[in-house]
């Protein structure tokens, strides 16, 4: 199980260092990186994902490979074209709400990803979302997803 934490205006690498030190006793980390750019804590059994916008920053941190991501609700016709299933853009076909939807879709796509440490650019259009179990939290005008294995 994860856990999940959401503050604005404060850097990533700030939260970071903030959570471990307050929910896990952990003063000093050292992150590395696999050949795909994921971070990880060295000598650590947590895995955490970070995702963040202009003013917002969500962590996940789990016992388990994670993966988290936030935008803000948006649409585009032509990501749509390029990485969506037609699933997927059954689903928007059909949408009410295509900011929505369209978000929903994406923030799933790039937390699982994320999850699977292969890098954001390797794949997205070879990702279905139909078929991946994920959170998705409301969180004012953004959607936020995790997956986590």
């Amino acid at each position: 199980m994860y856990k999940l934490y959401i503050e604005k205006n404060i850097s990533s690498h700030d939260l970071l260092k903030k959570i471990l030190k307050e929910e896990y006793n952990i003063d000093s980390f050292t992150i590395i990186k696999n050949e795909f750019g994921k971070p990880y804590l060295k000598d650590n059994q947590l895995y955490f994902s970070i995702s963040h916008d202009i003013d917002t920053c969500a962590i996940a941190i789990s016992s388990s490979e994670i993966g988290i991501d936030l935008e803000y609700l948006n649409y585009n016709e032509r990501v749509i074209n390029k990485y969506f299933y037609d699933a997927e853009k059954e689903i928007m076909a059909k949408s009410n709400n295509l900011k929505y939807d369209f978000t929903k879709i994406w923030v799933k796509k790039e937390a699982y990803l994320k999850m699977k440490g292969t890098g954001l650019n390797f794949g997205k259009e070879n990702v279905d979302t139909t078929k991946i179990d994920a959170k998705i939290i409301d969180y004012n005008d953004y959607l936020i997803a995790v997956c986590e294995v």
